[in-house]
């Protein structure tokens, strides 16, 4: 947030292809340095991932947040 490069993408899939490019090598290259394999397939919408990271925060309240 605030930084003019991004300011005007909503959707992953507004961002030039190049940029989507970078940002799948990235996460392929950040498992691979943990020895480990990863496909990127279809990059979502943010509400997508605003619903994942819904529910993991969810789940880590259940599990260590005690009410």
């Amino acid at each position: 947030m605030g930084d003019p490069e991004f300011d005007s993408y909503k959707q992953a899939q507004d961002l030039p292809p190049h940029k989507l490019a970078v940002l799948r090598r990235f996460f392929e290259d950040y498992k691979a340095l943990e020895d480990k394999a990863v496909v990127v397939e279809d990059i979502l919408l943010a509400e997508a991932a605003l619903r994942v990271i819904e529910d993991c925060v969810a789940a880590y309240r259940k599990q260590f947040v005690q009410a």
